[in-house]
């Protein structure tokens, strides 16, 4: 079973963005995030806007402060 939600959780992180979906609290950006690590936390952001930040590896709060 374990092996089981990693790979489902490996999935998600590589095809998420396909459908329009980021990772909201990535483990790598908890400095600018402030929250830890939450891997089953996803957030609708759009294909187009989730395919950017998949290709900068932006968190949605680097992206805001970019485009904004």
């Amino acid at each position: 079973r374990r092996v089981l939600f990693r790979s489902m959780w490996e999935w998600l992180n590589a095809n998420s963005y396909k459908y329009g979906f980021i990772l909201r609290y990535p483990k790598d950006k908890i400095d600018i995030t402030k929250v830890s690590n939450e891997e089953w936390h996803y957030r609708y952001v759009g294909k187009d806007i989730a395919k950017e930040m998949k290709n900068t590896g932006e968190c949605l709060e680097e992206y805001i402060n970019r485009v904004l």
